[in-house]
């Protein structure tokens, strides 16, 4: 099979994270590209994409339980709020409102991940019981119970309205909240965060990638496609849903804890009902139960208003001009983006990239 790498010749080849030599290839290439980018972009543009990486990973732990397993959930961003006022009673500092403990990312961040799978699995024997409308009702009702919980909870969140500061960026004793110096280059705090947000996706979507050709994630597609015949074939269906949802829960508790360092602090109105349900539109949009669909989705939510402001400044359009506000465009746009994904092509971009791929790949031949 000398020279022709798209056949195998065993299945563990060809379920092999990079099942090919060009994969490997794209791959370092990207990696690379994507480190030179923090050193020669302006920090609005880190900023972007750093965010990007972050939703990414929250997507990819919603992907898990509604795109791989099927369970449909309303909840994510309530167990992103977990993982983020875990990581702030962790490693942030105590105030005259709020606790702290200042102790170091290398225990925060994890822990903000543990924290958020914990949750998951304590509500964990309620939804695996359920499917379909049932379970997604249930899930609406976390959310308003987070909520309830997320404002009330002062000494944790600082209360509705104001909020509290999340944890500080130090890494085996070092403070990095103002850069730190390598030689005569001095790293900005915001290409640090990039370089690490960076690190941690590339881990998490190599994660996904792994589970997906795993026994696990096996599991899950057989109880998405048909739970009653899963269940017949032996799978233990309460095993592998409450192992979706605390896997889920828990890429949302490290995505979370990473998010807010970013922007410094947050409120506990942040993790409403919408706030969920962008992720469910973010994860449509990129592609349901694949591995690349969560952070197409997630480039495209962060980067489509960059681009809008990008044609209303080249075409010198002024936002007085336009019958709505440049936020209510943004949102009225990325609505109307899920209507058409949804009707006309069910696997997002992901779809979009797989039939471009596959035509290159073929050419010149139409199959």
């Amino acid at each position: 099979m000398r020279g022709r790498p798209n056949l195998y010749t065993d299945y563990q080849k060809e379920s092999s994270i990079f099942s090919n030599n060009t994969q490997k290839s794209w791959f370092a290439i990207l990696v690379s590209l994507s480190v030179a980018f923090c050193f020669l972009a302006s920090d609005y543009w880190i900023l972007l994409l750093t965010t990007s990486f972050l939703i990414a990973i929250a997507g990819w732990g919603l992907n898990i339980v509604s795109g791989l397993a099927g369970q449909i959930n309303l909840a994510h961003g309530v167990f992103i709020g977990v993982g983020t006022y875990a990581s702030a009673v962790i490693g942030g500092v105590t105030t005259s409102s709020v606790i702290g403990f200042e102790l170091d990312m290398i225990l925060w961040l994890p822990l903000a991940g543990v924290s958020a799978a914990i949750v998951g699995l304590l509500v964990a024997p309620i939804t695996v019981k359920l499917k379909g409308l049932n379970l997604a009702l249930v899930t609406l009702a976390l959310v308003f119970i987070g909520s309830h919980l997320f404002s009330n909870f002062k000494s944790v969140t600082g209360g509705a309205g104001l909020g509290r500061k999340v944890a500080i960026l130090k890494i085996f004793g070092v403070n990095l909240e103002k850069g730190i110096e390598i030689g005569s280059y001095n790293l900005q705090k915001n290409q640090i965060l990039y370089l690490l947000c960076l690190l941690v996706c590339i881990l998490a979507g190599l994660g996904v990638k792994n589970l997906v050709r795993s026994r696990a994630g096996r599991a899950y597609s057989a109880i998405r496609d048909g739970d009653i015949a899963a269940e017949a074939l032996g799978i233990n269906l309460f095993r592998y849903k409450a192992s979706a949802f605390a896997l889920s829960s828990f890429y949302g508790g490290i995505s979370g804890a990473l998010f807010f360092t970013v922007s410094g602090g947050v409120e506990p109105g942040t993790f409403s009902l919408l706030y969920s349900i962008t992720f469910v539109a973010i994860v449509v949009i990129g592609g349901a139960g694949t591995v690349l669909g969560p952070l197409f989705g997630a480039l495209f939510y962060t980067l489509f208003p960059a681009f809008i402001q990008l044609v209303l400044h080249t075409f010198e359009i002024g936002e007085q001009s336009l019958p709505l506000n440049l936020g209510q465009l943004e949102r009225l746009l990325f609505g109307l983006f899920i209507i058409l994904f949804l009707i006309f092509e069910p696997r997002g971009l992901w779809g979009i990239w797989f039939r471009l791929r596959n035509y290159f790949k073929a050419w010149p031949f139409s199959y």
